[in-house]
């Protein structure tokens, strides 16, 4: 499920960081890793043919900054692609994904900062709306640091302990095959948490406090999905709430101190909303990160 990853890289600080990052996942069956950069020729149309000396001059600086990123990565066992795209930024990560056919796209978001909220950033924000396939959204957390600014590294410990939260809808349905193939990947301990929304309560609801019924059907649904995550899985848990289920979700993340949330998206959309109110609050509200599911 992780054996073709599409990492899009701008040449900031952050993307050094997502590299770092990404190293983290050749251990978890990743072969191949597509480095791609858009060079966004917004704003050049402006001045006619003048862009036509420009984009070569570009191109050739971002062949030498992609040749730079991919030797220090250099991961075992890891190939490294390199693809120089013109155009709209969004729109050229979500075509190469399509046509390179590949399992995720890794993608940063600023994380939270001085004004401690989240930057996701609208060429983010756009290929989480518009992908139709996997993607990972991660954080680097802004510090202020001797009058400037540092950026955080923090997927030391991507795969350590994943939540992954279901609503086992029609839709979970559709993505339950690539859940369980990612999960399965993992090989990591792995929480099961499943929010049935209505009033919650202090403390941690359980299926007796819930319509029984419903708890109950709920409930089976989660043990067939642990049953089929526990041969490959070193420790699958589960539990069953009710409330708010952005709230809960991210809350249970704190608790167990989650080192990846993954959640399951609306599909693929291209008007509307982010993804859909519940993942989109996980995501900007999330200070990890975050893997969203697309069927």
């Amino acid at each position: 499920m992780l054996s073709k990853i599409l990492l899009p890289v701008d040449f900031s600080p952050f993307s050094d960081k997502m590299l770092e990052c990404a190293g983290e996942l050749a251990t978890a069956g990743m072969r191949e890793m597509v480095l791609l950069h858009v060079i966004d020729t917004k704003g050049y149309a402006d001045y006619g043919d003048s862009i036509s000396p420009a984009v070569p001059k570009m191109r050739s600086a971002a062949e030498e900054k992609l040749e730079q990123l991919a030797e220090s990565f250099a991961g075992d066992n890891v190939s490294v692609q390199k693809i120089i795209s013109v155009g709209n930024p969004p729109q050229s990560i979500i075509e190469t994904a399509k046509e390179e056919n590949v399992s995720l796209i890794y993608i940063g978001a600023h994380g939270k900062g001085f004004f401690n909220r989240l930057i996701l950033g609208s060429v983010s924000e756009k290929v989480l709306r518009l992908s139709d396939r996997p993607v990972l959204i991660q954080q680097h957390r802004i510090s202020d640091e001797d009058g400037g600014y540092a950026i955080e590294n923090v997927c030391s410990r991507l795969l350590e302990n994943v939540l992954i939260a279901s609503d086992f809808s029609d839709y979970a349905e559709k993505i339950k095959p690539t859940l369980v193939g990612f999960a399965t990947t993992f090989c990591a301990p792995v929480t099961l948490l499943h929010v049935q929304e209505g009033r919650s309560t202090w403390g941690w609801d359980t299926a007796y406090k819930a319509s029984k019924r419903r708890a109950k059907e709920n409930l089976r649904k989660m043990q067939e999905l642990a049953s089929e995550l526990r041969p490959a899985c070193q420790e699958v848990r589960t539990e069953l709430v009710t409330g708010s289920p952005a709230s809960w979700i991210l809350k249970v993340a704190d608790e167990i101190n989650a080192s990846l949330i993954m959640i399951g998206a609306f599909g693929y959309r291209t008007t509307g909303s982010l993804l859909g109110g519940i993942a989109e609050k996980v995501v900007r509200g999330s200070e990890r990160p975050v893997l969203v599911l697309k069927a």
